[in-house]
């Protein structure tokens, strides 16, 4: 047998009817006045005029149930058990409805969320080549060991020469402009490329350390024995 859903005059069960029965009147569904909602609960099952016994069978267990709810209500106290005393006849139908109630609000926002997603039109991810390189801090030890290796570099012979002066502020202006024409980012070795002598290496080094010391540039490797780079901290 097939499954049908079950929907008569805009009303998809007996607690979509009540439901409907009590924000018509403005009734709290904590404190439902059993009597009048039974009244028209029943008034609308009587003008079903045609209906199939199987579809509307909840409906008249609902009634069923109103009925039995309205009868103890309408017994005088003295008649009605200890038991039934202490608790309220409409407790069980009040917590169908509010239930009932969550369950169809939720729905209801759901169908609202599934209409915005039918307007919106996704596409598969596109893949993007990933430029970024992971640079490891270095440390003062690391910039001796790379200042130590440039200087090892250059063909030293003994000569002498007329002493010149370097000042470390000079070197800290050079490199901090050469940053800016570099896109902010240089290799070390790059901040020594345009040095003279040995003496000049060492002022410019000091300016790097000095720079470092003011967090003005930052230094990076990628890995070990990598080129090292100085970058540019944003203020």
């Amino acid at each position: 047998m097939g499954i049908y859903n079950i929907h008569i005059q805009d009303f998809d069960g007996p607690l979509d009817l009540l439901i409907h029965l009590i924000e018509k009147d403005k009734i709290d569904i904590y404190d439902i006045p059993i009597v009048s909602v039974t009244g028209q609960y029943i008034a609308y099952i009587n003008e079903m005029k045609e209906y199939s016994i199987e579809v509307a069978s909840e409906f008249l267990l609902m009634a069923a149930s109103l009925l039995q709810i309205k009868s103890k209500m309408l017994l005088p106290k003295q008649l009605v058990a200890a038991d039934d005393e202490e608790t309220d006849p409409r407790q069980m139908l009040v917590e169908m409805l509010v239930e009932y109630r969550r369950v169809k609000n939720l729905a209801a926002r759901l169908r609202e969320n599934l209409a915005q997603a039918s307007l919106c039109i996704s596409r598969a991810p596109m893949h993007m080549p990933n430029f970024r390189r992971k640079i490891k801090p270095m440390t003062l030890n690391d910039l001796l060991t790379a200042l130590a290796g440039l200087i090892a570099e250059e063909d030293i012979t003994t000569q002498i020469i007329a002493r010149q002066e370097f000042h470390v502020q000079d070197k800290m202006s050079d490199i901090i402009s050469l940053l800016h024409l570099n896109s902010k980012a240089i290799a070390f070795s790059k901040a020594l490329d345009k040095v003279g002598n040995r003496s000049e290496k060492i002022a410019a080094f000091l300016a790097v350390l000095e720079l470092l010391r003011l967090k003005k540039i930052s230094i990076r490797q990628k890995e070990a024995f990598a080129p090292i780079y100085l970058f540019l901290r944003e203020e």
